[in-house]
């Protein structure tokens, strides 16, 4: 039975308490999974379907709008791949082949049969002399293609783009449109340029949205208030981002109810197990939580900014070191290249330490002037060294060099002016003979919590009692210290690596449980790794992370089982959510238009299944 998770429930099973007087109970209504609609959104791609079928939509999660030519006024352009860090190429290069040395070096020492044969790697000065000649052969459109005289390749008077129609533009046709991905690094993604205010990047989750409902699951607006939405949301969030999706479904979409889920609870009904530690590579983050009884636990969450793009970036040095014959190829200004990268890691990259050698490989792509073009190239250890940087993140310095760990930030930490049940709220709210937020929903609430010191008493009974702010760090200071595991934590609930570097996948994995406070737990969660997301479909991730992980925690004795479901990696969060949204207990997560018009972020900390 799937179980609420307020903050009166435990992951034991304990029944939660009454809700609050005044709160409307769940009505118990039919459940249509053709009017549910299932959206999953991420930094790259968009999941969208009806919780009746096999697999949802997947298409490219941005938007791109006509400009007005102004002087004046340049095109704004958030990349597909993660750009490359700010300092000068020269010594990019010079200290990325340092690295990429060290790597090779670990290489050429794994064994790569029962005979004890090492590996032996082809040097990528003798992949360049063939690379560099292989001339590129003029073919046909690839079948399924229609002819553009009949469909053309790119519409240029269309006032708005979406999907692959914003994969097709070059660095010349580029500079028509401003374009934006909403979700970047698994946060909205507001910052200060143009079209980067959190409303503004609401506005355009709000037309992809549109785009996918009306254009490709046929779903007119005006008919949204008889469909139902469930929203896969990341482990790691943001409060008031929740409010403004909810606001957005339920408000400016107008679907007739909604619920949250977060997607590693979603992944683990998509998977069929009851618990497990669910790492969730995607395309610009990767993100770990343990599940039990279909709770994220708080303390073992984290979010590390890198992911599929990053690799892509890598594996462009790589080739490049080789001889790429694709000299003109351009990631950071044509989204045509930088959407070809995406899919060479899908053809090219593995974790098969016994495929060595060179290996050759061919791709096509579109020319400018509409000629399609064959190449052919071949790859040696490149194919591998690209994904270990997940192993050997001191590969991934080329997209930035110290990077943060995400975990939950504490409910304290996220002052939200129109959350009126906001323990900040209630804190500087709090009246001399009223009830105090302090009373009544402590600011620290995880073992070992500091008592809260009285407030001081004046003689005016309407006078308003402000907490100074150091009270309210020492009541951080536990939750704090549990985030400072193996690296400096600061307010913003995140911490960085000890060593001063971008934090392994595997450290990261281990790190994460270790955080858990039962050994049974932990040794559980070492027996059910669960691989999910879009990059992590890599060849031989879960037998190489499974390795990496047994020769860290021996010691322990613990079973290390890492494995993926017999499905695409990145559609089983989505099919989790899709088969929550239809089950009896899921009932009484359902929030209305009406029960958020009248009791907004009231409702939703009282229904949502996860914390607030």
């Amino acid at each position: 039975m799937m179980q609420r998770s307020r903050a009166s429930s435990t992951s034991s099973g304990r029944q939660p308490a009454p809700p609050p007087t005044g709160l409307p109970q769940p009505q118990a209504q039919p459940l249509e999974a053709p009017k549910i609609i299932v959206i999953h959104p991420g930094s790259q791609h968009l999941r969208i379907g009806r919780a009746a079928d096999l697999n949802p939509i997947t298409l490219l999660h941005a938007v791109a709008y006509k400009r007005r030519q102004v002087d004046g006024d340049w095109p704004h352009h958030d990349a597909l791949l993660p750009p490359l860090d700010n300092i000068n190429p020269a010594q990019l290069q010079v200290e990325f082949e340092a690295q990429r040395l060290a790597v090779s070096s670990i290489l050429q020492h794994c064994v790569v049969d029962e005979k004890n044969r090492l590996r032996v790697a082809t040097p990528p000065q003798q992949l360049a002399n063939f690379n560099r000649s292989s001339p590129a052969e003029k073919v046909p459109p690839p079948s399924g293609q229609p002819p553009e005289d009949q469909l053309p390749w790119l519409d240029r008077e269309a006032p708005v783009l979406f999907d692959d129609r914003i994969l097709r533009l070059s660095a010349f046709d580029a500079r028509d449109y401003d374009i934006h991905f909403p979700i970047q690094r698994g946060e909205l993604n507001v910052h200060k340029e143009k079209g980067g205010s959190l409303q503004a990047s609401l506005q355009h989750l709000e037309r992809i949205w549109a785009y996918a409902l009306e254009a490709r699951l046929k779903i007119p607006l005006r008919d949204l208030g008889t469909h139902c939405a469930v929203l896969v949301v990341n482990d790691v969030y943001v409060r008031r981002h929740l409010r403004e999706f909810m606001t957005l479904l339920l408000q400016r979409l107008g679907f007739r109810r909604c619920f949250l889920v977060q997607d590693s609870v979603a992944s683990t009904y998509g998977a069929g197990i009851g618990y497990g530690c669910v790492v969730d590579i995607g395309a610009q983050k990767t993100s770990i939580a343990c599940i039990e009884d279909g709770i994220s636990q708080l303390d073992a969450r984290v979010r590390l900014p890198y992911g599929g793009g990053d690799l892509n970036q890598v594996l462009l040095m790589l080739l490049r070191k080789c001889g790429f014959p694709y000299r003109e190829c351009n990631v950071q200004d044509s989204y045509v290249d930088a959407h070809l990268l995406d899919e060479l890691k899908e053809k090219f990259c593995h974790l098969n330490a016994s495929v060595c050698g060179a290996q050759e490989k061919h791709f096509t792509l579109r020319k400018q002037n509409g000629q399609w073009l064959r190449y052919t190239i071949q790859v040696g250890d490149e194919a591998i060294m690209a994904p270990l940087a997940l192993f050997h993140t001191e590969l991934l310095n080329i997209t930035g060099r110290t990077r943060a760990v995400c975990t939950q930030q504490a409910a304290q930490e996220q002052y939200d002016c129109e959350d009126c049940f906001d323990a900040e709220y209630l804190k500087e709210t709090g009246r001399k003979n009223g009830v105090r937020g302090g009373d009544t929903l402590p600011l620290a609430t995880g073992p070992g919590s500091l008592p809260r010191p009285p407030l001081p008493v004046t003689a005016d009974d309407e006078e308003l009692i402000v907490v100074d702010q150091d009270e309210a760090n020492s009541n951080c200071q536990p939750q704090q210290a549990a985030q400072t595991v193996g690296g400096q934590s600061n307010a913003n609930g995140c911490y960085h690596s000890g060593q001063g570097q971008v934090l392994p996948l595997d450290q990261a994995i281990i790190r994460a449980i270790n955080r858990l406070s039962s050994y049974e737990t932990k040794r559980k969660m070492f027996g059910s790794i669960l691989l999910v997301g879009s990059s992590a479909k890599l060849p031989g991730l879960a037998a190489w992370l499974e390795h990496r992980i047994s020769q860290q925690i021996q010691p322990t004795g613990a079973e290390v089982n890492v494995f993926t479901k017999g499905m695409d990696a990145g559609m089983v969060a989505w099919k989790g959510a899709a088969i929550m949204s239809v089950l009896e207990s899921a009932r009484e997560l359902w929030i209305s238009q009406h029960d958020w018009q009248r009791y907004g972020l009231r409702i939703l900390r009282e229904r949502s299944p996860f914390l607030w």
